[in-house]
C-alpha cells in the first residue's frame, strides 16, 4: 500500500507558460497560525519604517517586537539627534543603573569608546561599578580626602583661561572661580575677583619660576603676598589710589576661606598635584567617589573638575568617549557645577564625548537652574517608573510624550521604560541583559546574600 506523502513544506509551482517565461512563480507555504499581537510585527507601514540599527542593541520595543538601539554616537552620526548626550530618569530600583551600566558602560568599552564613571553609590564600602570595572580588566579610582586620588585645578592640561569662542572652554579661570565662591559662600565682589585673578597669574609664574606645577596653596599664597606688579594700573600706584596693600586687603577674606576649604572639605582632592597612578588610556576609568560626604560641596566640585580635566585631555586625542554622572541631582546643588557641566556638555560633539546624567526626579532640580537646561538638551531620554503622579506629569510634558502614558508610568515593570530619541515618536522598551551582565548588575548583594562566619 502505498503511502501518500505530504508535500515539502516549501515548493515552487509553475502558473502557465507565461510565468515559466518570465521566471514568476507561486511560492506555496504551510498555514502558520498567530495572534493579532504577534503578527502586528508584520505589518509593512511597521516594519518599513523601523529605524536604522545604532550600536548594540539596548532592547525589545514591546509593541512591534523589533530591536531597538540607543548608541549615541551612532544615532548623532545618522542624524536622528543633534545632541549626544543622554538622560537616564527613574525610581530607585526601576532599572535604570543596569541600562547604564550594560548599554553605556560595558558594551561601550566592548565596542571600543572609552568610558568614565563618576560612581557616587556605595554599595558595602565599595562603589556600584566595582564589579563592571574588574570586568574590564581596570581597578577603581578612589576619591577619598586622605590617601585618595588627586586632580590639580591648576593641571597645565586644563587651559589658563575659558574661551568664549563658542567652543564651551572651561579653564583654570572658571574653576578657580567656582571653588573661591563656594568657599567664600557668596558671589566675590570686583575688588575681590581681581585680587583672584592676579594671584593666579601670580602661582603660574612662581610655580614655573621654581619649574614645578602650581596648585591651589599657591593661589592662596599670592593672595597673602600678592607680587609687586599686582596693582591694575602703574599711575594708580604711582598716584597712591592703589597700592600693593589695597590689592591684600582686597584677597585676605577670600584667602583665609580658600584656606579653610582646601584643609577641610576639599583636602586632599583637588589642591595637590594629579595622581601619576591615574591611566588615562584605560578603556573604563571608574572614579569611586562614595567616600565623600553626601552634602558637602566637595562632591559636586569634583565632578565639574574631573569632567573639566579629563575633556582638556580629550581635545588632544583621537576617539569616542562617554562621561556617566551618576546621582546627577548633585550637580543641582551647586549653579556654577552645573553651569561648567552644561558647558562641556555644548562642547561634547568636538571631542567626541557623550555626557549620561542619570537622575530620580525632575522636582529634584531647579526649573531656571543650568542642571535643568543640561537636561532638556538630552537629545537620548530614557524614562523609567515614576510613581508619584506630579513627577509623571512633569516628565510627560519635558519631553513631549503622549498624556495617555500618565497612568503607565507609574506602574512601569522594573526594566521597562519610555524611550524618547531626538523627535521620533516615543516607544516602550523592555531592556535586556546577557547573563552576565545580569551579575554586574545585581546590587541587592547585601539584602539576599547568606554569608559565612569569617568571610567578607
Amino acid at each position: 500500500m502505498t503511502t501518500p506523502t505530504t508535500p515539502p513544506p516549501t515548493e515552487y509551482r509553475p502558473r502557465g507558460r507565461h510565468h515559466e517565461l518570465t521566471g514568476r512563480s507561486e511560492l506555496t507555504l504551510e498555514t502558520i497560525f498567530t495572534s493579532t499581537r504577534q503578527a502586528a510585527a508584520l505589518n509593512p507601514a511597521i516594519v518599513a519604517t523601523h529605524p536604522a540599527l545604532a550600536g548594540p542593541i539596548t532592547g525589545i520595543d514591546l509593541a512591534t517586537g523589533q530591536p531597538i538601539t540607543t548608541d549615541p554616537h551612532a544615532l548623532y552620526d545618522q542624524g536622528r539627534v543633534t545632541s549626544p548626550n543622554v538622560l537616564v530618569l527613574g525610581d530607585i530600583s526601576s532599572g535604570k543603573s543596569s541600562l547604564v551600566k550594560t548599554q553605556y558602560c560595558v558594551r561601550q568599552v566592548a565596542c571600543g569608546k572609552q568610558v568614565v564613571v563618576l560612581d557616587r553609590k556605595n554599595q558595602q564600602g565599595r562603589g556600584e561599578y566595582e564589579r563592571a570595572a574588574a570586568e574590564c580588566g581596570v581597578t577603581p579610582v578612589r576619591f577619598a580626602r586622605s590617601g585618595g586620588t588627586a586632580i590639580n585645578l591648576l593641571d597645565p592640561r586644563i587651559s589658563t583661561t575659558s574661551e568664549s569662542g563658542g567652543d564651551g572652554r572651561v579653564g583654570q579661570d572658571r574653576l578657580l572661580l567656582m571653588v573661591a565662591e563656594h568657599a567664600h559662600e557668596r558671589r566675590l565682589d570686583s575688588h575681590q575677583r581681581y585680587a583672584l585673578r592676579v594671584a593666579h597669574l601670580t602661582a603660574l609664574h612662581r610655580a614655573r619660576t621654581e619649574q614645578r606645577v602650581a596648585t591651589l596653596h599657591d593661589v592662596v599664597a599670592a593672595l597673602y603676598d600678592p607680587s609687586p606688579d599686582a596693582v591694575p594700573r602703574a599711575h594708580l600706584r604711582d598716584e597712591a589710589i592703589v597700592t600693593r596693600r589695597s590689592v591684600i586687603e582686597w584677597g585676605l577674606d577670600l584667602a583665609l576661606d580658600l584656606e579653610r576649604f582646601i584643609t577641610g572639605d576639599l583636602s586632599g582632592l583637588i589642591d595637590q598635584t594629579t595622581s601619576n597612578d591615574l591611566d588615562l588610556d584605560a578603556p573604563l576609568i571608574v572614579f569611586d567617589t562614595s567616600a565623600l560626604p553626601e552634602d558637602s560641596p566637595a562632591l559636586s566640585l569634583v565632578m565639574a573638575l574631573v569632567a573639566t580635566f579629563l575633556s582638556a585631555v580629550w581635545a588632544h586625542r583621537d576617539g569616542q568617549r562617554l562621561i556617566i554622572l551618576e546621582e546627577g541631582y548633585h550637580t543641582a546643588r551647586l549653579d556654577k557645577v552645573a553651569s561648567v557641566l552644561r558647558s562641556l556638555a555644548k562642547r561634547g560633539r568636538g571631542i567626541g564625548l557623550s555626557f549620561v546624567t542619570v537622575v530620580h526626579h525632575l522636582s529634584d532640580i531647579r526649573e531656571d537652574s543650568d542642571a535643568m537646561a543640561l537636561v532638556r538638551e538630552a537629545g537620548i531620554v530614557h524614562v523609567y517608573r515614576q510613581s508619584r503622579e506630579d513627577d509623571a506629569t512633569q516628565a510627560l510634558r519635558q519631553f513631549r510624550l503622549p498624556h495617555t502614558l500618565n497612568t503607565q508610568l507609574a506602574a512601569l515593570a522594573q526594566g521597562v521604560h519610555v524611550l524618547r530619541i531626538g523627535h521620533e515618536p516615543a516607544r516602550m522598551v523592555q531592556h535586556l541583559r546577557t547573563p552576565l551582565e545580569v551579575e554586574i548588575t545585581n546590587t541587592d548583594q547585601a539584602m539576599t546574600t547568606t554569608r559565612r562566619p569569617g568571610t567578607q
